[in-house]
């Protein structure tokens, strides 16, 4: 059995691209653009590229009572980002961005991916 040495994408959601610093999060909402679509609402903050890119990823538990649904939805939310990342990071730009979910039910893949890229498009970021 041979070893491929195909060169691999890279398609993960590491902990540097973790949007985690209370100070950061704070400034992203201060400074930050806000922009809705139906159930979906980023907050983004561009910034110098050496500063990095991270994304903060939440889901109300006021809309979502149970920790196994809004952990199901931020699953898929980060399956999407992580999927899609090169394409949303081709701006040569660093960025702070969260990604908020306010809808009431567990959303399909298909159509949070559609919903989630229809605005990464309308931010000119995709």
């Amino acid at each position: 059995m041979s070893i491929s040495t195909h060169a691999k994408s890279n398609c993960s959601f590491s902990k540097t691209e973790r949007l985690n610093s209370k100070t950061k999060i704070e400034e992203l909402f201060k400074r930050g653009s806000s922009f809705r679509l139906e159930k979906l609402q980023i907050i983004l903050l561009t910034q110098q590229l050496a500063q990095g890119r991270q994304v903060l990823i939440s889901v109300p538990k006021k809309i979502h009572k149970t920790a196994v649904s809004r952990n199901r939805i931020k699953r898929i939310i980060r399956e999407i980002y992580r999927n899609n990342k090169e394409n949303i990071n081709a701006v040569d730009k660093g960025y702070l961005m969260a990604i908020i979910y306010f809808g009431t039910i567990i959303p399909n893949y298909n159509d949070l991916e559609g919903q989630l890229i229809n605005l990464f498009k309308r931010l000119n970021i995709y």
